[in-house]
């Protein structure tokens, strides 16, 4: 840089500046974003299946399906209700007996949605798409 004039100097320091608190301010804006993210769901593991997600607006979140005969309110005794960790993601882990199940996940006990981490769907013959729950 020795060829450039003096303020030409100063200004490319500030670009260089910028550059790498820019470049500092985006790694650990991903690294949050990151952490936040909960994995695909639902997993298996350890007999038990987890579902997780990701909806900071709702006030509750429920899953119901074939393996709880569809309960979704929480008089339903078997109903399943996700609580929501420390870094916002809604979770529960729920022990379900091997087989093909369809489901869908209940918002605020009025929004039933398909499951938006997993890509596998079913029709149920009644022109309804639900999720599908494949647990071996």
């Amino acid at each position: 840089m020795s060829y450039l004039p003096n303020g030409d100097k100063i200004l490319m320091n500030k670009i260089f500046v910028f550059l790498c608190i820019f470049w500092l301010a985006g790694c650990a804006s991903l690294n949050l974003v990151k952490d936040r993210l909960p994995p695909p769901s639902p997993v298996a593991g350890s007999g038990e299946i987890l579902f997780q997600y990701d909806f900071p607006s709702a006030r509750t979140v429920s899953v119901a399906g074939e393996f709880n005969g569809w309960e979704w309110q929480s008089s339903q005794p078997r109903a399943i209700f996700l609580k929501k960790n420390e870094k916002g993601i809604w979770q529960a882990k729920v022990k379900i007996a091997p087989g093909r199940y369809q489901y869908k996940i209940v918002l605020d006990y009025q929004t039933w949605i398909l499951d938006p981490y997993n890509p596998y769907t079913i029709d149920d013959g009644r022109g309804n798409i639900n999720s599908l729950l494949v647990v071996k």
